[in-house]
Formats: structure tokens, C-alpha cells, sequence
């Protein structure tokens, strides 16, 4: 096992569909999962600078870098290893009093124990690092915990002066509604706002800046749309010829207007989320089904000016990695 055969195991956790990533993670030994089967974490190797396995067969590398990928309901992300260590296993438990996974992370010659806030700070995958150095924060690793309590969330709602009010969700206390909004982009087609990982208490801007941005986006046109075919039209094209021909994508295959490839696009929802690295921008997403993709979806990922920057898979990630699926 290369801990790289399950797909998108975070819809299995979201829709409550865990005994499929349970029984991956008694297989794998590199894999653990916590009791009730809300956090996925599995040591594997990657490719050195995209977000893939060195396996790939369309991104093949003779070379990695050892990572450790999590995964729960809502998010996908993963973290430098240091290569020269020969892992064993990972334990995944939910610490008690922080009510956050801690990972016991198993190798022969060392074993350590952290916490999420920890490896964002010491082995997070976007600053980069040299092997030496990710030595020397592994071993520092001890499960320190960050001692500022975030502020509770009090509110029950948000309000935008451009879209109205958007509602708490059931189910994730960060998350907020909006009611259906007709979307000039999509030709007039209504979908939901929903601003992702927002307290309100903590980032007092957020509603200001996406206000902004929700103004810029709502201002593009089915001119605009049909203008970002071609981006949409690549990404289709180098899917289907990394997977190889299949008659069932013959329709896709044919398509000569790239314009066209909005007949095989089904809209679900618009995310507004900041960036959880760098500069913190924040962004708007337009999460999508396709006939071409269909365990990972598609994703139109616009700046705050309204500028699509990017068009991908559905990847657990606002910009690409390395450039994926970036548009210059």
C-alpha cells in the first residue's frame, strides 16, 4: 500500500460512510483514525513539489518528500516529514480536554507526539524546508499547545450589505448561509453563499472584504463565464488524457467549441474562505459537479477583484500547490 487508494475519503467522514476508511486504516499501517472515525491521518510519500504521489502516472518522480496527510469532514491538508526516518505507524486520539486530534507518530528510531496547531508551526507544507531542518522540528515535536482559547461564537448570524443574511449552519458552528442568490455568472441560476470557518468575534474584517469580493464576482456576466471556457476545457482534456481513453467519455473527447464544455458542469455552491497560509486573502469558490472528474469534482476559485485565478479539482486547497491549476 503506497497510502495513496482511498478517494476523497473526506465525503465517507462527511456523510457518515466511515467503515470503508476504518478498514483502510487497519490495513495500512501508516494510516490511523480516531474512535468514532472523524479524523483520517496516513504517512505516504509525495511527489517533491506537487500535491500527488511520486507514482503518478502523470506526474512520475524518482524522487519524494515524506508527508503526513489529514484529513476530516470539511478539510484535506498534510505536513513535511523528514525522510531519513524508517515510520512505523501513527495513532490518532482525541485529547480529552481541547476536544483535537493528537497523533503519536511512530518511526524506528523515534517516536513523537503532536497536535494539529503544532505541526502547522513547525512542519506545515508551505514554508520551505530542508531536510536537516525538518530533522531537527520533528525531534522537537513535544504536543505543545497553543495557549490563546479562540473567542466563543456568540452569533447566531451574519450580515452582508450585498447578499443579506446569511444564518449559522447545523452543522458546523463556522460555517453561515446565505439564502439562494441569483448568480449573474451562472445566467441567472440560484445558489448559496456560504462563508467557511468565520468567527465573527476573531475576524471582525471578514465581512467587510467579502462584501467586496461578492460585489466583484456578482458583477461578471455569462460573458465573463464563457470566457473562462478555455480554462475549464484544459482541465477536462488533461484529465481524460491521464486516465486514457474510455468510450464513456466519447461526448467529452468530441467537444470542438471548448465553450461547449459547460453542457458537462452542474454548479453546487459558492465558498467564501481566507487562504490559511500566507497572506490570508480572501477568496471565492464555486464548487462544481462534471461529467469528466467525478470523484473530485471541479472548483473556479475567484480573487477578491473578481479575477479567476484558478480552475482544478476540488482538492482541499484555494490556491494549487505549485501552481496547480493556476491561471497567470
Amino acid at each position: 500500500m503506497n497510502g495513496w487508494e482511498l478517494e476523497k475519503p473526506n465525503n465517507d467522514i462527511l456523510l457518515n460512510k466511515k467503515e470503508h476508511i476504518k478498514a483502510y486504516a487497519l490495513q495500512n499501517p501508516l494510516a490511523g483514525i480516531d474512535k468514532e472515525g472523524n479524523v483520517l491521518v496516513i504517512i505516504r510519500r509525495y511527489h517533491p513539489s506537487l500535491n500527488c504521489s511520486p507514482d503518478d502516472p502523470d506526474h512520475q518522480s524518482d524522487t519524494y518528500r515524506m508527508c503526513m496527510a489529514y484529513y476530516d469532514a470539511t478539510s484535506y491538508m498534510y505536513f513535511n516529514l523528514p525522510i531519513g526516518l524508517d515510520y512505523t505507524g501513527v495513532d490518532v486520539e482525541i485529547d480529552e480536554h481541547t476536544g483535537k486530534p493528537v497523533f503519536t507518530i511512530k518511526a524506528r528510531e523515534i517516536i513523537r507526539k503532536t497536535n494539529m496547531w503544532e505541526l502547522q508551526q513547525q512542519l506545515n507544507s508551505f514554508t520551505p524546508i530542508d531536510e536537516a531542518a525538518k530533522m531537527a522540528a520533528f525531534e522537537r515535536l513535544e504536543n505543545a499547545v497553543n495557549t490563546l482559547k479562540p473567542k466563543p461564537i456568540t452569533a447566531t448570524e451574519v450580515r452582508s450589505a450585498v447578499i443579506g443574511i446569511l444564518n449559522q449552519s447545523k452543522q458546523f458552528e463556522d460555517w453561515w448561509e446565505s439564502a439562494p442568490i441569483v448568480i449573474p455568472y451562472l445566467d441567472g441560476q440560484e445558489l448559496e453563499f456560504i462563508y467557511l470557518d468565520l468567527n465573527p468575534a476573531e475576524d471582525e474584517a471578514f465581512t467587510a472584504e467579502a462584501d467586496e469580493a461578492i460585489s466583484k464576482f456578482m458583477a461578471l456576466s455569462e460573458v465573463d463565464r464563457l470566457a473562462a471556457s478555455e480554462h475549464v476545457y484544459k482541465n477536462c482534456m488533461e484529465y481524460l488524457e491521464m486516465i486514457g481513453y474510455n468510450e464513456e467519455d466519447e461526448r467529452l473527447w468530441n467537444i470542438k467549441d471548448p465553450k461547449e464544455i459547460w453542457n458537462y458542469v452542474r454548479y453546487n455552491k459558492l465558498y467564501v474562505s481566507r487562504e490559511p497560509h500566507g497572506e490570508h486573502q480572501l477568496y471565492i469558490l464555486l464548487s462544481c459537479e462534471c461529467d469528466w472528474e467525478i470523484e473530485h469534482g471541479l472548483q473556479l476559485v475567484f480573487n477578491k477583484t473578481g479575477k479567476l485565478i484558478r480552475v482544478s479539482a476540488e482538492d482541499g486547497h484555494i490556491l494549487g500547490h505549485d501552481g496547480d491549476g493556476m491561471i497567470s
